[in-house]
C-alpha cells in the first residue's frame, strides 16, 4: 500500500493516542469522520495497522524487574527458541539478530527467582547472557511524517 501524507499523519496520531475518536482524529488531520473511517479501515485491511494495544506500567502490575537476555545457539535450534519464547509469559519481545548472538529478548519479572527460571530454560539449547534493565528512557513512535 502506498502511503500518502494524510495516511502518515493518521499513523503518527494513532501511535500517540489510539483511543481518540475517529471524529477527533479527523479534525486533527483535516478529514471528515466518514473519510477518516474509510482511511483507517484501508490501513487496517492492508495490514499497515497491525492492531491496537495498551501500554502497561510493568511495575504497577508486579513486574518491577526487566532483563535483556542475549541467546547464542546453532541454526538447528532457532525454531525451538521461537516456540519457547512464545510459550513464556515473561518474554515481552524477542528479535533475531546477526552477529555472535542469535536473539535479543526482553523479559519482565516480579522477582529474581523468576529470572533464574527463565535463564535456566533458555540455556537448554545454547548460551545465555543477561543484563538487568535500569530504565527505559527512550520509547519512540515510528517516524512517519
Amino acid at each position: 500500500m502506498e502511503l500518502d501524507k494524510k495516511d502518515r499523519q493518521i499513523l503518527t496520531a494513532l501511535q500517540h493516542d489510539a483511543r481518540q475518536s475517529l471524529s477527533a482524529l479527523g479534525k486533527q488531520i483535516g478529514l471528515s469522520q466518514p473519510a477518516m473511517s474509510e482511511r483507517v479501515k484501508k490501513l487496517e485491511d492492508a495490514g499497515v495497522i497491525a492492531g491496537y494495544s495498551a501500554r502497561i506500567n510493568l511495575a504497577a502490575v508486579g513486574l518491577g524487574l526487566q532483563a535483556v537476555v542475549r541467546v547464542r545457539t546453532t541454526h538447528e535450534h532457532i525454531q525451538r527458541y521461537v516456540q519457547l519464547f512464545q510459550s513464556m509469559p515473561e518474554v515481552l519481545d524477542a528479535v533475531r539478530v546477526t552477529g555472535e548472538d542469535c536473539f535479543v529478548v526482553r523479559c519482565a519479572f516480579g522477582q529474581p527467582a523468576d529470572l533464574e527460571r527463565v535463564v535456566d530454560a533458555l540455556a537448554a539449547f545454547g548460551s545465555v547472557s543477561t543484563a538487568l534493565v535500569l530504565s527505559h528512557p527512550v520509547n519512540k513512535a515510528v517516524p512517519l511524517v
